[in-house]
């Protein structure tokens, strides 16, 4: 089920997972977006999935390809988008904001 998972199994796909944001309040549901380095080429990629308890994140991801290209300025967009709605109540953006200007500094 998790062979190829790049959630799960992230080097089975030569990636490694630099950051994960939770958009959810955790209540059994889950809303990641996550953030992988691809290792052979350097190149960020990301994705985001959500759902109930049910399915595992990203079980419809099953190669590279299935990933975006992170396009940083877009991350932080969407994230301070999520921050000014009423119901937000995931992890801190400000913090998840800072992380990705780290990322985009040391990677790009």
């Amino acid at each position: 089920m998790y062979e190829t998972n790049p959630y799960y199994n992230p080097n089975e796909l030569g990636l490694k997972i630099l950051h994960t944001h939770d958009f959810s309040d955790g209540n059994y549901c889950f809303d990641f977006r996550v953030v992988w380095l691809h290792e052979e080429t350097r190149r960020l990629y990301t994705a985001r999935d959500s759902g109930c308890s049910c399915p595992s994140p990203f079980e419809n991801y099953n190669k590279v390809d299935d990933l975006e290209v992170a396009d940083f300025v877009e991350l932080i967009d969407e994230a301070r988008e999520q921050q000014k709605s009423d119901w937000y109540s995931g992890d801190d953006i400000a913090e998840y904001v800072s992380k990705l200007r780290y990322l985009k500094r040391y990677y790009c």
